[in-house]
């Protein structure tokens, strides 16, 4: 296993092809070298940590099942994070239609790869900054709900994941220029629905700096 572990992503993947479903030891470095991030991905859109930990469960079980169909035209770590994308956003979509969705749970203490602003609060902040940072994080999943599909998956692909625009539009099969006219319009309906859902929480969160973000150090809220 400690072998293994200096092996890149493509080696690891090269390697699954040949040895699963017999031997599972390269799969299982792959899920223990992007099981947090994943999971940090998928708690941002859903903000709730029960089904944070189910999702990114299904995220690997898909991995797994479709790691002899991956064609390595893009990284793997793109291509698992487009799979857990999805998984998350067909989560809100389960969620959205549900009669009384489920109260998110709490960042749990110590996970600090797990907030979804991508941020800790000061540790001078007292109990109402906390209180509207919880519900900012909150409003952020509810504006994913009620985006168009395309336009959330292009939003948590570029400002949460951080991925660069070649890799979205590689990962996509799209042109550049395309990539990049999705990311600004799907950024102008989340500030618009962002000013529509959580303009009282943004204009009490907004005097904490002068520039204050939401998802990342993109996806601007003003």
């Amino acid at each position: 296993m400690a072998t293994m572990v200096t092996l890149s992503d493509e080696e690891l993947v090269a390697r699954c092809k040949l040895e699963l479903p017999g031997d599972t030891r390269s799969y299982e470095v792959l899920v223990q070298r992007h099981m947090q991030r994943v999971f940090s991905l998928v708690y941002r859109i859903v903000c709730n940590r029960e089904e944070a930990e189910d999702i990114t469960q299904e995220v690997f079980v898909k991995v797994y099942n479709g790691l002899k169909k991956y064609d390595q035209q893009a990284a793997f770590s793109t291509w698992l994070y487009r799979v857990a994308t999805n998984a998350a956003l067909d989560a809100l979509d389960k969620i959205k239609r549900r009669p009384q969705a489920a109260t998110p749970s709490r960042r749990p203490d110590g996970a600090e790869a797990l907030d979804p602003l991508g941020s800790q609060p000061s540790p001078l902040a007292g109990p109402e900054d906390s209180s509207i940072q919880n519900e900012l994080r909150n409003c952020i999943s509810n504006v994913l709900k009620k985006m168009d599909r395309d336009q959330a998956r292009m939003l948590v692909m570029r400002d949460f994941e951080d991925l660069s625009y070649d890799e979205i539009a590689n990962s996509l099969g799209a042109g550049l220029s395309a990539v990049k006219m999705r990311i600004h319009r799907a950024r102008l309906a989340f500030q618009e629905r962002f000013s529509q859902l959580c303009g009282r929480i943004y204009l009490n969160f907004a005097p904490a700096g002068p520039s204050n973000k939401t998802g990342s150090n993109k996806l601007e809220t003003k």
